[in-house]
């Protein structure tokens, strides 16, 4: 009995240890392994700071087009008919980008066109009736002159048949013979009258259509001029279901079909985004704590996202002085969002390759000395305003 209790006063304590280390070596194998793996993307490395300066400026940038990209838009809604680019096409300004559907503003223009034909007709037809009314105003004159002369000659007559009458009674002329006179003295002055009735009329037709201050003429032309203004309307309809592009430039991205309805106006998806990529440029978001240091002429540099160790020297092209709300965001843990930022534009060197707009890149703007800046500060603030 003694001998087996000190069996297990010395076995139990063997055992635990044992189920203590399997218990530990069980839970060392579940454990995941650890591998150390670099990251696939290398973090920006800032440059080395030169003498010159304190340090850098590190800002996000943002490969854009000059002049930022253009978003293309229609005139009119419509289905679209045919697309005439893809992106990457470099077009001109001018060029055709895509065209609506025509049908109905070809019919139109063809009926504005011939409104303006009848008009035009209508016009060279009252024209040409001012010749024909001088005809006709001659002619009138004419027989004005007979009938007046006819008159002469009756008037003449009775004045003879009167006087014959008075002298030699009823034996000399009789009273029929006098009477026969009086009245054809009285007709040539009725064609006399009805002549120059007709002159008078002719005057006043040919007074409307005088040039070049003729009513008649006036209201023709002006008619004519509607038709054709109507007919200028129509083919700037018609031109306007053609977009075409603003400015020289590369077609970035085309968000339209055949057969596609497109709508006028302001969309959240642009019909076509164009721009000049000749030079591309970089727009930097410079955090309003930055600005003080920042320098128009230091130099600045860029490194593409997965190219760290990239340095492609920046050229300065403009400051857009009014501070925005920041929009991009970078990722950065210690980054502040409650901020403004100054942008900067600047200008990638040509041949640059494997650069396209909207590529984000990291930028690095050499930074004056503080005591540049402060004095530079101190300065600004005692001016005079």
């Amino acid at each position: 009995m003694a001998k087996r209790s000190k069996l297990l006063l010395i076995g139990l304590p063997v055992a635990a240890a044992i189920a203590a280390i399997g218990a530990v070596m069980s839970i060392s194998r579940s454990q995941p392994k650890v591998v150390s793996l670099s990251p696939a993307i290398s973090p920006p490395v800032q440059p080395q700071v030169t003498k010159a300066s304190l340090g850098f400026i590190g800002a996000a940038g943002l490969i854009e087009a000059k002049d930022q990209e253009i978003e293309i838009g229609s005139h009119t809604s419509g289905v679209v008919s045919e697309v005439l680019v893809k992106p990457g096409d470099r077009v001109k300004a001018g060029d055709p980008i895509f065209v609506l559907d025509e049908r109905a503003a070809k019919g139109n223009l063809a009926l504005r066109r011939a409104e303006l034909a009848a008009a035009e007709r209508q016009r060279d037809q009252l024209i040409a009736r001012e010749e024909s009314l001088k005809a006709q105003r001659a002619a009138a004159v004419a027989a004005a002159k007979a009938a007046r002369a006819e008159m002469e000659e009756w008037a003449d007559q009775v004045r003879s048949a009167e006087e014959l009458l008075q002298r030699g009674g009823n034996n000399a002329i009789s009273q029929r013979e006098v009477t026969r006179r009086r009245n054809a003295q009285r007709s040539a002055q009725g064609r006399l009258e009805e002549a120059q009735a007709r002159i008078n009329e002719i005057d006043a037709e040919l007074a409307l259509i005088a040039q070049p201050n003729g009513a008649s003429l006036a209201v023709a032309n002006a008619t004519v001029d509607q038709a054709r203004r109507a007919v200028e309307r129509a083919e700037v309809d018609l031109a306007l279901l053609t977009v075409r592009a603003p400015i020289d430039g590369t077609v970035l991205q085309v968000n339209v079909r055949p057969g596609e309805f497109a709508f006028a106006g302001t969309l959240a998806t642009p019909l076509v985004v164009l721009g000049n990529l000749d030079p591309l440029h970089v727009r930097v978001d410079i955090d309003e704590a930055d600005v003080p240091r920042f320098d128009p002429s230091a130099p600045a540099y860029a490194s593409r996202r997965g190219l760290a160790s990239e340095r492609i020297q920046l050229s300065f092209v403009r400051i857009e002085p009014l501070l925005v709300p920041k929009r991009s965001l970078t990722g950065a843990l210690g980054e502040r969002v409650d901020t403004r930022v100054l942008r900067v534009i600047y200008a990638l060197p040509p041949g640059t390759t494997n650069a396209y707009p909207g590529q984000q890149v990291d930028v690095f703007i050499e930074s004056v000395p503080v005591g540049q800046a402060e004095v530079t500060s101190s300065t600004n603030a005692g001016e005079p305003k």
